[in-house]
């Protein structure tokens, strides 16, 4: 599985086929209960690329959709939004800039905003434009900050926010005074003591811990050195969070929505925002549990709120479920040239695939994965996949996709 969702995320880059499948039924999203926070992550802000036309993804609505992000947020009784990195597109200071204006005004609506990098924020600028950028959003309001990254820690009633730098940024983008040079491991020695006593003060003061970065904690793929999901002493981090008995750590970088436990330890990674299903996650955190539900930006009920024209944004779903319809169909034409199919087996390939992928990412995958191998598409599917790596990986999504998925809630 681990193997699968590192190529999970590829797949989605480069073939676009993130998900598909039909529309969600609407449902009322559950009130909150005690503090609600909202999680979002890979927002790969990019005006440049705002109503360009070049494709038809969602990178081109990518203003829109942070403007509707924040709105929705909001509307669903959010106090807390934690952004988890790759704020904007190759850390360009002008990006990061306009960013900061748009949080301003989420947050001149009463939502807190508390922000973290990404391997995508720095670059043109360093550590502490980063900070000045973001000033309002964390860096400003914080209780304690690493002297070493850009980690910090932030208090919100009885909650602190462990806010933890995982960017895996090169030294020359470093200019923190008592930084060390020369290496690109994301968390260093000084952060991990730094962070313990973070814990400490949260535990004598009897609060309760929530934990954000950028990069993965617990999947495989974090702990493979040399890999694009290599986090430098990220096993001796998730050893801390769990002496300290802390029960969440959030995450993004792989594009997905994913759900690990380990050792006591959850790890709930968000999704794209740019991608299928436009979707960020929501914490319900009461005295003794943390409850996650997965939420789709209501896009179309920003776009009628605002009152915008444009016909893409006031029917999105249906124009993100045509998009994924097509993209399942063009990946089995695709694997069809190598390994051809006849007309009405190509059809039942992409059915099946289309519906693993909506299952996928409706969280109802682990619960309907019987009836999905039952599905006519399910042989000419995987004839027609052999010597793609898509054979192997959706088997091994179909089987291994947890029930969490669709929501769960953990004791603190």
């Amino acid at each position: 599985m681990k193997k699968a969702l590192l190529l999970l995320l590829l797949l989605c880059l480069l073939a676009d086929c993130g998900a598909a499948g039909d529309a969600a039924p609407e449902v009322a999203f559950p009130a909150p209960e005690g503090l609600r926070v909202a999680v979002a992550s890979d927002t790969h802000f990019y005006p440049e690329m705002a109503g360009s036309g070049e494709d038809a993804s969602a990178v081109q609505y990518n203003m829109e959709l942070v403007d509707a992000l924040l709105w929705d947020a909001r509307q669903q009784g959010a106090e807390l939004l934690l952004l988890t990195g790759d704020l904007v597109n190759d850390g360009k200071a002008h990006r990061h800039e306009l960013l900061a204006e748009k949080l301003r005004a989420a947050e001149d609506t009463g939502l807190t905003v508390l922000v973290l990098p990404g391997n995508h924020d720095l670059g043109p600028i360093r550590q502490s434009e980063f900070a000045a950028f973001y000033e309002d959003f964390g860096y400003g309001e914080a209780c304690s900050r690493d002297s070493v990254s850009l980690s910090y820690s932030a208090i919100h009633g009885g909650l602190m926010l462990l806010m933890m730098d995982t960017a895996g940024y090169g030294p020359m983008m470093i200019d923190l005074a008592d930084a060390p040079g020369g290496s690109e491991a994301f968390l260093r020695e000084e952060t991990l003591r730094w962070a313990e006593r973070q814990l400490q003060t949260a535990q004598a003061q009897g609060l309760t811990v929530l934990c954000a970065g950028h990069y993965n904690l617990l999947p495989e793929s974090s702990r493979q050195q040399g890999g694009a999901f290599y986090l430098e002493n990220g096993e001796r981090f998730a050893a801390l969070l769990r002496q300290y008995r802390v029960p969440l750590y959030l995450s993004g970088h792989m594009h997905l929505r994913m759900v690990y436990r380990e050792q006591g330890l959850t790890e709930l990674l968000t999704e794209f925002l740019l991608d299928y299903p436009t979707g960020y996650s929501m914490l319900d955190i009461t005295e003794d549990t943390i409850r996650y539900t997965p939420r789709r930006v209501d896009v179309d009920g920003w776009a009628a709120q605002t009152g915008s024209e444009d016909p893409e944004l006031m029917r999105w779903p249906q124009r993100q479920q045509e998009l994924l319809r097509r993209s399942s169909e063009d990946t089995v034409a695709l694997m069809a040239g190598k390994n051809p199919l006849s007309r009405r087996k190509q059809a039942q390939a992409s059915a099946f695939f289309y519906a693993v992928m909506n299952a996928y990412w409706d969280g109802s995958l682990h619960d309907r994965r019987e009836a999905l191998k039952a599905m006519p598409g399910y042989e000419p599917f995987f004839r027609c996949a052999e010597g793609y790596a898509y054979g192997w990986w959706l088997k091994d999504l179909i089987e291994t996709a947890p029930a969490e998925l669709a929501g769960f809630t953990i004791a603190k």
